[in-house]
């Protein structure tokens, strides 16, 4: 769990790595990366996985997302340190529609291979329901 928001890129990295590391030699397995968020009073609860049809192993456990009925989903162009205004955008046009985040956040990196992250394509997807 991680306990404010400068934290979470610091975290995010390595869990990505680290099961990249022991799913990476199967074809296509580093293909859709995704991150879900689920804050709460004690700080963020973070998953970190890609989509993967194969059985549990060592170091890792196969977890299914729950479907969302209906979602508000934005997009993050460019480097991750300037995510929260996206989000911050995300969340304002929720509002504006009616509507409150229902469930955890998450974010599908459409394009995160490049280490300056300059190119980088984010879909940031917040689950929801009217207010």
């Amino acid at each position: 769990m991680v306990e404010d928001q400068p934290a979470i890129a610091e975290v995010v990295e390595p869990m990505f790595d680290a099961i990249a590391e022991i799913i990476g030699r199967r074809s296509g397995a580093l293909d859709v990366p995704i991150a879900q968020y689920d804050f709460d009073d004690a700080g963020v609860h973070i998953v970190v996985g890609y989509r993967y049809a194969g059985e549990e192993a060592e170091g890792f456990e196969v977890v299914t997302l729950p479907a969302a009925a209906e979602a508000l989903v934005g997009v993050h162009l460019g480097a991750m340190d300037r995510i929260h205004e996206s989000w911050q955008a995300v969340h304002a046009e929720i509002l504006a529609r009616g509507f409150v985040p229902d469930g955890p956040c998450r974010e599908y990196y459409i394009r995160a291979e490049l280490e300056d992250q300059a190119d980088w394509v984010t879909e940031l997807q917040q689950p929801v329901r009217r207010a």
